[in-house]
């Protein structure tokens, strides 16, 4: 029996690819216990928050306690604590955990840190959009332009995601109910210019042309799965109707990426092409992924492969590469369940 345990976040995808082995128990952690995805999960606790000093030693009680054999992180936020202290987990329990190196998720983490990263790179530099970095409302007036996309460096799904369009635009999307996404310059000027952000807002392109994302298993440094996805509308973080593609263009890029980064195991990294046609990079996610149930989907299980390589299982590294036209909707699968003494 293998243990597995998924930590801080809303994981049905992984919770789905590990069922595909009937001997494989999943621990899950969870920031409440009313959690949709609690009844698909062998064991359940409600962890401290990642940023907590009684993370580190809650998570270790939990591994010793249900004799865990690998940690899947799957939070973004958190990717940078488990990959430091992965040394200090596996010494003191004897648990892998599934991630990058420590400063290969720092690049790929933070998207300044990326964008540097790429365009320092001659066999990357064209995969990175123009950009710039404000931590202040006032620089970020400086900044955008229209039209225009802000996020945080580091973000977790669409989480802060926004559009600047005109202010004749906003008011007519607010109008309509749909200004969720937007804002414009007379809101920004509304937080006054010393407004600090919690976390530095990127400022980049809004790019017209398709999005991608490609799902990749890499086992030391060179890709052994992957699974190349077109999507066709994006509802939120994980919300998305998506298609398998072969295309060469896009796996030739992350190939590139992997080795400029040094990247392992489980990512997803995802491209947008601009008005010509070219692919630009929008983000990396370091870490296990909602969509990695396209790949078992479509025959190219990413997750039960790597176990069955890490448990020296199969030495087989060859490339393989998911199936073109899987279409399939992914959807952001949680639900707001009434605590306790709340009103149903």
């Amino acid at each position: 029996m293998v243990t597995v345990l998924l930590t801080d976040g809303e994981f049905t995808g992984m919770i789905r690819s590990l069922r595909e082995r009937e001997d494989v128990r999943i621990i899950g952690f969870c920031v409440v216990k009313d959690v949709a995805h609690r009844m698909m999960l062998d064991a359940v606790y409600v962890a401290p928050k990642w940023d907590d000093p009684a993370y580190i030693p809650f998570l270790l009680d939990v591994i010793r306690k249900e004799q865990v054999d690998f940690v899947f992180p799957v939070v973004t936020k958190s990717l940078s604590l488990l990959a430091s202290a992965a040394d200090e987990i596996r010494e003191k329990t004897g648990a892998v955990v599934i991630t990058s190196s420590f400063p290969a998720i720092e690049k790929a983490n933070h998207k300044d840190e990326l964008f540097k990263t790429l365009q320092a790179d001659p066999s990357t530099a064209e995969y990175v959009t123009k950009y710039s970095v404000a931590g202040t409302a006032g620089k970020l007036l400086e900044e955008i332009y229209i039209p225009c996309v802000v996020k945080p460096v580091i973000g977790e799904n669409k989480e802060g995601f926004l559009k600047v369009v005109d202010d004749s635009a906003w008011e007519t999307a607010f109008l309509k109910g749909e200004a969720g996404s937007l804002t414009c310059p007379s809101q920004l000027k509304l937080l006054g210019e010393e407004a600090r952000f919690q976390e530095p807002r990127l400022v980049m392109p809004y790019l017209p042309g398709q999005e991608w994302d490609a799902d990749i298993l890499v086992i030391n440094g060179e890709i052994v799965s992957a699974t190349i996805r077109k999507n066709y509308d994006m509802f939120g973080g994980l919300s998305s109707c998506t298609e398998t593609s072969e295309d060469a263009r896009v796996l030739e890029a992350v190939r590139r990426i992997v080795h400029v980064l040094g990247l392992e195991y489980l990512a997803c990294i995802s491209f947008k092409e601009d008005e010509e046609g070219r692919l630009k990079i929008l983000e990396i996610n370091p870490r296990a992924m909602g969509s990695i149930h396209v790949s078992a989907l479509g025959g190219n299980n990413l997750v039960t492969r790597l176990l069955a390589i890490l448990l020296k299982e199969t030495g087989d590294l060859s490339f393989h590469l998911t199936p073109k036209a899987l279409k399939t909707s992914l959807y952001y699968d949680i639900v707001s369940i009434p605590s306790e003494g709340d009103n149903a």
